[in-house]
């Protein structure tokens, strides 16, 4: 077999392959053998064909699958004996398989293009930590006091602040009643929502009373058919609720944590804080860090890993659209996308690179205390739910993660490798 290798793109391989006549003929004459023992013909027993006649019959239909069976092999090889990995389908062109002669074509695919990423050492990137201040834990136990206040019914009439429960008698959207807007689920809150107009025309009114409100959606509206548009509601207010912020008691110390004192909330509030500033910080870091490798380091993505992203894409775009909802085209997906897609693959590409190159692996220990912790939250055996993940997979994706966590730790500064790093064990 004779193999030529051209790279038009650095992702694009084409193969220009020769297969001898010698070959050719031989898998020819083998599926002509075996058709003459499955074949069953009127006037002869089973397996007793004549190959003449088989040949007469058939012949074509099984050269066609005999170099259809050889293109596909002599591929594969040809890949194998270049050490080359296909990751899209190949385009078959210039197919010469005349009978008596050797059959030749030409396939053309997408591969992993090399990578090498120069200049991920001291980046001079770091977490930028903010402090946290007094003032934010005082805003934080308030934030923490609101998600628990409760709602009480009251008879007076609704002022900002207060929670409406309602029902819409009516609804007319640009002159045309519409029937498809269904009752909140729960109460609203004056004075929070996107449409200011239509809780100002709740507030004043009563339980039991039936309110006419005159709006227009603004125009960058979260629900895209209405935005924009002039609408007039019929409402009926079947509760007005009064939100009662709980005190710093002994009883509410207890439901949010078991803490012994206001201080001692305080404190925890303070440390969570600290950490979700250290997260944004070294998010910040790591965006910035890969930004400026990709500035750096000039190379393509393949069509097929962008197409694969969009098809990933377009699954999670169908499992939350509402009903009724027109799903997006190709070509939507692609302009939103792409640019996404992109990035997010050659963020990969570079952690991957920088974590071969400095032989960054997650250690057993580090991955047995993460499956530590689920067991914990889960309240299952450690060694039951280990043996779980092993078999499903999930192991794995815990050594990916842990993998990618300590190269970015390593591009910002935060971690070192050692140099004996234990050898990543793979769970299958």
């Amino acid at each position: 077999m004779k193999v030529s290798v051209s790279e038009p793109k650095s992702y694009i391989r084409i193969l220009d392959i020769e297969i001898p006549k010698e070959d050719v003929e031989n898998e020819y004459g083998k599926k002509l053998v075996k058709y003459k023992h499955d074949v069953s013909l009127p006037g002869f027993r089973p397996g007793k064909t004549p190959l003449a006649l088989i040949k007469t019959r058939f012949g074509k239909s099984i050269y066609s699958q005999s170099v259809e069976d050889l293109v596909e092999r002599s591929f594969e090889d040809a890949c194998k004996q270049h050490s080359i990995f296909p990751i899209s389908k190949g385009k078959l062109s210039n197919l010469k398989a005349d009978e008596g002669a050797p059959v030749s074509f030409t396939i053309e695919f997408e591969i992993d293009p090399p990578v090498e990423i120069r200049g991920y050492k001291n980046l001079g990137i770091g977490a930028d930590l903010k402090k946290i201040k007094d003032g934010d834990v005082e805003k934080a136990v308030e934030d923490l006091k609101e998600r628990n206040a409760e709602l009480k019914d009251v008879s007076r009439p609704a002022k900002k602040g207060d929670s409406v429960a309602i029902e819409y008698l009516k609804v007319v959207i640009d002159g045309v009643e519409r029937k498809d807007f269904s009752n909140p689920k729960y109460p609203i809150e004056l004075g929070g929502g996107e449409i200011k107009d239509f809780d100002k025309g709740l507030i004043g009114h009563s339980s039991g009373e039936v309110v006419d409100i005159d709006i227009r959606f603004p125009r960058d509206f979260s629900t895209k058919d209405l935005a924009g548009k002039d609408a007039s509601f019929s409402i009926k207010i079947n509760a007005v609720k009064e939100k009662l912020i709980p005190e710093l008691t002994g009883e509410f110390l207890k439901k949010l944590g078991d803490f012994a004192s206001a201080e001692a909330l305080a404190e925890a509030v303070r440390k969570d804080l600290e950490q979700q500033e250290k997260e944004r910080a070294k998010n910040e870091a790591y965006n910035k860090a890969i930004e400026k490798l990709v500035d750096k380091n000039t190379f393509e993505v393949p069509e097929a890993r962008i197409q694969g992203y969009l098809d990933h894409m377009a699954e999670e775009v169908m499992r939350y659209q509402r009903p009724g909802d027109t799903p997006p085209t190709r070509e939507e997906l692609d302009q939103k996308y792409r640019d996404t897609a992109v990035r997010g693959i050659k963020r990969y590409k570079i952690i991957d690179y920088v974590a071969t190159q400095e032989k960054i692996k997650a250690t057993q220990e580090e991955v047995d205390r993460q499956i530590q912790a689920l067991a914990a939250a889960y309240k299952q055996p450690f060694e039951q739910l280990k043996q779980t993940m092993r078999a499903n997979g999930t192991t794995n994706r815990i050594r990916s993660d842990i993998r990618e966590q300590k190269t970015l730790d390593f591009l910002i500064g935060e971690y070192t490798p050692e140099k004996t790093e234990p050898l990543e064990k793979v769970d299958g």
